[in-house]
């Protein structure tokens, strides 16, 4: 919204004296706009724009930062719904930045179809082939031509891995809520990743705390040896049951998720944000040294965390005996 104001008309005066009268205009008129409608967004030479806010995104950012260093970096941060993240977005293209962080799934759906010249890196993204911003992942060099980023998904397989290294093989469980789509696509994942490892994949579905409580006996009953926690938004409801049970030696438990408590996971194995906000900076310092984001395939990149309970891992190798 562009606010009116009103002309005045000066009479010839000295040189000196018209640049003063110019320069003071100049001002009246700078501040008359800022004060119209709503401020608009402090121009920035790289703006990092996120969806949504938590500890893991704030984990990322610091990570950026520390790779970056100093200089002019404003941080947006949006809801994953609602529109207040298309309004945001639209008020921080007209302060047409530099260059742009894009950070989470919610935002690249937001960023990509819109911005088609600025600079953008993208990072905390599982899958980019859906939103727009690239297109196959058997190409990854076959993308937007101004976007590239690091595809990191769920450490899934890591995870499995680990356990199988720790704990041994036999039943692994899950429980999921089939009305989460992440947890949906973890467990058809769980299934595939556990056959190929030699596992016996159980699962139980549960989309309700109510049933809850159910759909972990379940797993139980069907003897499953160690239950897994994928890091699917639905997880944090019943994680605590399942951590409790855990901690009660009524099942192993091995937790993605990378929030929150995990006293009762006897491992521990989960994304490590702050590195991989490191090797977000370091791609995007390439690109502000003159590299073209186009001729940069989309990478994968799953840095890792993990943490084993010495604790829980003493009592599990003597009891229950390993059937």
């Amino acid at each position: 919204m562009i606010c009116p104001h009103k002309t005045k008309t000066f009479s010839r005066k000295p040189k000196t004296e018209n640049r003063k009268l110019l320069r003071t205009l100049g001002l009246i008129i700078l501040v008359t706009l800022a004060g119209c409608g709503r401020e608009p967004l402090p121009k920035s030479s790289i703006v990092v724009f996120g969806s949504p806010d938590s500890p893991r995104l704030r984990q990322a950012v610091a990570g950026l930062q520390a790779t970056l260093g100093p200089g002019p970096v404003e941080m947006v941060l949006v809801p994953e719904f609602g529109s207040e993240g298309q309004e945001t977005l639209r008020r921080v293209r007209k302060t047409r930045p530099r260059f742009l962080v894009v950070l989470g799934t919610p935002a690249l759906l937001l960023a990509a179809p819109v911005e088609k010249k600025v600079p953008v890196v993208f990072g905390l993204v599982a899958n980019p082939y859906f939103t727009g911003a690239a297109y196959d992942p058997a190409h990854p060099e076959d993308h937007q031509e101004n976007v590239t980023g690091i595809a990191s998904p769920a450490p899934l397989s890591a995870a499995l891995q680990h356990g199988v290294s720790l704990l041994g093989k036999g039943s692994w469980g899950l429980l999921y809520d089939p009305t989460d789509g992440v947890a949906a696509d973890l467990a058809r994942r769980f299934e595939s990743e556990a056959g190929r490892l030699g596992l016996q994949a159980l699962t139980e579905t549960s989309a309700a705390a109510a049933t809850d409580t159910g759909g972990l006996a379940r797993l139980i009953k069907r003897e499953a040896k160690v239950i897994y926690l994928p890091p699917a938004p639905s997880t944090a409801r019943y994680a605590p049951l399942v951590l409790e049970a855990g901690r009660q030696m009524k099942v192993r438990v091995v937790s993605s998720l990378p929030e929150g408590d995990r006293k009762g996971a006897v491992l521990w194995v989960a994304l490590d944000y702050h590195k991989l906000g490191e090797d977000i900076g370091d791609l995007a310092r390439r690109i502000l040294a003159g590299e073209k984001p186009k001729a940069i395939p989309i990478t994968e990149n799953i840095p890792l965390k993990v943490e084993v309970d010495e604790t829980l891992a003493r009592k599990w190798s003597g009891y229950p005996p390993v059937k």
